[in-house]
């Protein structure tokens, strides 16, 4: 049951550290867009910039408030107040 529970919080970590690298590759796509150069290295390095980044923010969650309460409050949140 360690080995599932492990397993879990690996893919929470990655679900966090995921979403600054899809900011950071979409990022190096504009700038190699806007410099006419499709095939340069901005996109992997504006990704590994993201995924650092992204690392930095997963770990500090898993230290302080920890990843399972932190996508808890993610997917207990209301968005919308009750109408009365």
């Amino acid at each position: 049951m360690k080995f599932i529970a492990g397993f879990v919080h690996a893919l929470q970590w990655l679900a966090i550290a995921a979403s600054p690298s899809l900011v950071g590759a979409f990022i190096g796509v504009i700038i190699s867009l806007q410099s006419e150069q499709i095939y340069s290295n901005m996109v992997p390095l504006w990704t590994a910039v993201g995924f650092i980044a992204g690392a930095f923010w997963a770990e500090h969650l898993r230290k302080t408030i920890g990843l399972s309460y932190f996508f808890g409050r993610l997917l207990g949140a209301r968005d919308l107040p009750k109408n009365k």
